[in-house]
Parts: C-alpha cells; sequence; structure tokens
C-alpha cells in the first residue's frame, strides 16, 4: 500500500484513461451496453505488475494479469469503471485514495483474454 510520501509526479509515465459502463436503447428496443471516456480522466499513471498465470478452463487457455496503477485524484472514480492502458482494457478491482487525502488513487487492476 502506497502512502502520500512515496509517489512523486516524474513516476506517472504511463498514458491511461478511465471509462464507465452505460446502457443504451438499440434500434429493436433492446438495451445494449457501451464504455464511454470519463470527463477529464485522462491522465498519465504509474503502472505495475504483480502478477500473471494461465490456466485450462472449458477446453480453453485463459490468461490472466493483475497490476497496479497510481495516479492523480479526481472525482467520482468507482470500482465498476475500467481504464485503458496502452489500448489495452483493465477491470477496477480496488480503489484506494491513499491516506484520505484526495490526491493519488491506487488501483488494483485485473485483465486477460481468452486464448483458443
Amino acid at each position: 500500500m502506497a502512502k502520500c510520501c512515496d509517489i512523486k509526479a516524474g513516476m506517472l509515465t504511463t498514458p491511461v484513461a478511465f471509462q464507465r459502463k452505460s446502457r443504451t436503447r438499440n434500434q429493436s428496443g433492446g438495451f445494449v451496453d457501451t464504455w464511454a471516456p470519463l470527463s477529464g480522466s485522462a491522465t498519465r499513471a504509474h503502472v505495475k505488475a504483480l502478477s500473471g498465470f494461465e490456466r485450462l478452463q472449458a477446453d480453453r487457455v485463459n490468461a490472466e494479469t493483475k497490476e497496479r496503477l497510481v495516479c492523480r485524484y479526481f472525482p467520482g472514480l468507482r470500482p465498476d469503471d475500467r481504464v485503458i492502458i496502452e489500448g489495452r482494457a483493465y477491470n477496477i478491482r480496488w480503489v484506494n485514495d491513499v491516506e484520505r487525502r484526495k490526491r493519488w488513487y491506487e488501483l488494483d487492476l485485473s485483465g486477460g483474454v481468452a486464448a483458443s
């Protein structure tokens, strides 16, 4: 877990963008889920790989990675949002307002794709 004084602006080198899922009506009267950028959330972050693994599940190889991201605080981020890092989407698993000072976020992320 990070402390406020451990984080320096020079550590924020990776461009990231946050997105929120929204439900919109389609032409046939049903609904479709889409991801839209959170206003003002495109920023830079410090990203660190924590772990990665593959497992065989339902005759498919599933790969999963776990990452930790530190970025500047902005209001309204929720665990059901997601983050895009270098064109790849990651689910947010945990949101920590570091020391509750509204200066830095520390996020635990997971990502992965099924490979055949």
